[in-house]
């Protein structure tokens, strides 16, 4: 185990480093990654709490201070270079993360709605036993999909006051209610069936 401080190069030996590592001296590079690796990865695990992107943006940010060295500026501060590199990355994983989640989030929707055109019944004598089993198929499920099921059609609650309510994510919600509406249609079905 890495004392903490202790290999932190002075300001003086971290210039000579760099310059050498300008230079062409590769193994330079490493005294510099010792001396930083554990702040930067403190400085990344308090912006973004996950393990595995902790090590792979930390990672990349020496790879990318290594490809970058010529713009860095012999006088400057390298940790705070570091840390603002790590944090452009931490700025585009999050950003990353909140266009997949928006993305997962309109797959539901769809696939819901998909659901909901190829479920409704085509005429009305369908419609009044069809209800029927529909009431006896949602009083038979779990108390937790009831309950959705009641927030969301009975009540018409939006589903991002389902989410906050039952505390969900939206996508969570959205992909459970397909679920519950999939074993639903598929529990109608089986009743009129018999």
């Amino acid at each position: 185990m890495r004392e903490p401080d202790t290999a932190t190069p002075s300001p003086i030996d971290e210039a000579v480093l760099i310059r050498a590592v300008k230079d062409g001296q590769l193994k330079a590079f490493e005294p510099l990654v010792d001396a930083h690796l554990d702040h930067l990865r403190a400085f990344i695990a308090m912006r973004l709490p996950k393990a595995h992107l902790i090590n792979e943006i930390a990672h990349e940010s020496f790879v990318f201070a290594f490809n970058h060295l010529d713009s860095f500026q012999a006088d400057g501060n390298f940790r705070a270079w570091l840390r603002a590199i790590a944090h452009n990355l931490v700025r585009a994983e999050l950003q990353r993360y909140a266009r997949e989640q928006k993305n997962q989030l309109n797959y539901a929707k769809r696939q819901m709605l998909e659901h909901d055109l190829d479920a409704a019944p085509t005429s009305t004598t369908e419609v009044s036993p069809t209800l029927d089993f529909l009431r006896e198929c949602v009083d038979a499920l779990p108390p937790k999909h009831r309950e959705l099921v009641r927030l969301r059609y009975h009540a018409e609650t939006p589903i991002e006051a389902v989410a906050a309510k039952l505390q969900r994510t939206q996508t969570s919600i959205w992909q459970t209610l397909f679920r519950v509406r999939k074993q639903l249609k598929d529990c109608v079905e089986s009743k009129a069936r018999a």
